[in-house]
């Protein structure tokens, strides 16, 4: 798996769902990361990654529902 381009942004979206989203739009492989966490819990930076420029624009496009 070689996961060529990817995304970072500042979410409180739980990971599960942004993984779900994941699962049924991407087409080829992906993986997301939690990078930090802010010391209320409220927020995460979360680091997501693609196989394909297709998937990450697509994801690009959706993600203000996980802002």
């Amino acid at each position: 798996m070689a996961l060529h381009t990817g995304i970072k942004f500042k979410t409180s979206a739980s990971i599960s769902k942004i993984q779900d989203w994941m699962e049924a739009n991407c087409k080829n492989e992906w993986d997301v990361e939690i990078e930090s966490i802010s010391t209320e819990l409220h927020q995460k930076m979360v680091a997501a990654y693609f196989e394909s420029e297709e998937d990450r624009d697509a994801f690009k496009a959706a993600i203000k529902e996980f802002k």
